[in-house]
């Protein structure tokens, strides 16, 4: 029960029809749900969490209840692109995470149209994004991983965040947040995944030409706020209106609505047959509603605790605050990237995402001395390591969810590869 009193009034109305905004992430993790009763376990256990915590109210927060410190996340932007002009500057991957990091922390300059009756409950989530400085094995990197693909547009699919499907795959989602941008369908703006995905999928897409401040005017997407929409799902905010005619967003102190706003309602926006009898209105400005980017300016105290709730102990994004992505490199060994080359020794891994075991391959063939190998995690740290003979499987049925480096060492070679522990 969301702290608004309001009324309980019978609706029967269908949902609008004529958004603009086209957020794909419920219905993605609709069918993540259906396909994956391991997920929906996992998520359902999530959203009882959330549930759970009492809004703590302004005054507590000023009376001794203390704050998190500010949660900075690892991020890995992964451009991918056909046309040169997909293939956007370093510069308007910075001003989308400036804007991140504007909207997440309550900086934004638009706060100031937040009409009084909200101004209240508008918060700094204490949550900002840096790009990753370190790679998950430890070498230097400027977070921002651009590949040349043959693909054209993307679906809802997932394919773009695997290599083997033309994408580029996930960084060790445990560590880092991974953005996809790449030229989605231009009935989709993005998607996310919520908390407890598939490691391997975990993440935010984003339509390239949505993706930090964009040069076309005439949009009215081109401020960036997209990320900060999709992010929010990602950090597992639903929108306001539950997805359901006069919904739950599982959040006390967004008020009741009956359905999406677009473009940029006035002030008080109030539904015909609405759930919400405040004179008030809709929160459109809030960044989990559909309008049009100029008129979305915050998020709420709840929404703030809702998220960094994920971050508590045993919680499933705690393990980005022992993150290596923000420290200095440790690894200073050649990249792997020569490697790749057909005509250069590599391993090939099978199966990849592994469940309980990996057999290798050198350049597709068996290796036909005897080698030593090691498995790290994206921290660096050897978690498996034994000799390697011809024929032989290695188990991994014991490691952890989530993405390793495996180095392979024989008569002077040293190959490294990554795979994925489902």
């Amino acid at each position: 029960m969301k702290f608004f009193l309001f009324a309980v009034i019978t609706c029967c109305s269908f949902l609008q029809l004529n958004a603009q905004r086209s957020c794909a992430t419920h219905a993605y993790w609709q069918t993540q749900l259906n396909n994956d009763p391991a997920l929906r376990l996992r998520y359902n256990e999530i959203e009882q969490s959330a549930k759970t915590r009492p809004l703590i109210s302004k005054k507590e927060q000023g009376t001794g209840v203390a704050e998190m410190p500010v949660i900075t996340i690892p991020v890995v932007v992964h451009i991918l692109y056909n046309t040169p002009g997909e293939n956007i500057s370093d510069a308007r991957v910075h001003s989308q995470l400036g804007i991140l990091n504007k909207d997440f922390r309550k900086q934004n300059d638009d706060t100031a149209f937040i009409p009084s009756a909200f101004a209240p409950f508008a918060a700094d989530c204490g949550i900002q994004f840096e790009l990753a400085k370190t790679d998950p094995e430890g070498r230097p990197t400027s977070g921002i991983v651009r590949k040349k693909t043959d693909r054209s547009s993307w679906q809802q699919d997932d394919k773009m965040k695997f290599s083997a499907s033309g994408g580029n795959d996930t960084w060790d989602s445990r560590y880092y947040l991974n953005i996809w941008v790449c030229n989605l369908t231009k009935s989709l703006l993005g998607y996310a995944t919520f908390p407890g995905a598939s490691p391997e999928k975990d993440g935010v897409v984003i339509r390239t030409d949505i993706f930090g401040i964009s040069p076309d005017n005439a949009t009215a997407y081109n401020k960036g706020r997209t990320t900060t929409h999709e992010v929010g799902h990602w950090l597992n905010l639903k929108h306001l209106w539950g997805d359901t005619d006069c919904g739950d967003d599982g959040v006390e102190d967004t008020p009741p609505q009956k359905t999406y706003n677009s473009g940029c309602p006035s002030f008080p926006r109030i539904m015909a047959n609405s759930c919400n009898p405040l004179p008030s209105g809709d929160m459109f400005m809030n960044f989990m509603d559909f309008s049009d980017d100029a008129c979305l300016h915050m998020f709420t105290t709840g929404q703030k605790q809702r998220m960094q709730s994920l971050f508590e102990t045993f919680a499933p994004r705690e393990s980005l605050l022992h993150s290596m992505g923000l420290k200095e490199p440790w690894n200073t060994a050649t990249p792997p990237e020569h490697l790749q080359d057909s005509s250069s020794l590599h391993v090939n891994l099978f199966p990849n995402p592994a469940s309980t075991s990996l057999t290798l391959r050198v350049n597709k063939k068996e290796l036909t001395m005897p080698a030593t190998y090691h498995i790290y995690d994206a921290m660096g740290r050897s978690v498996l390591e034994g000799n390697y003979t011809a024929g032989r499987i290695i188990q991994v049925h014991t490691l952890r969810t989530g993405i390793y480096l495996i180095q392979l060492q024989w008569g002077g070679q040293t190959l490294t590869a990554k795979f994925v522990k489902q």
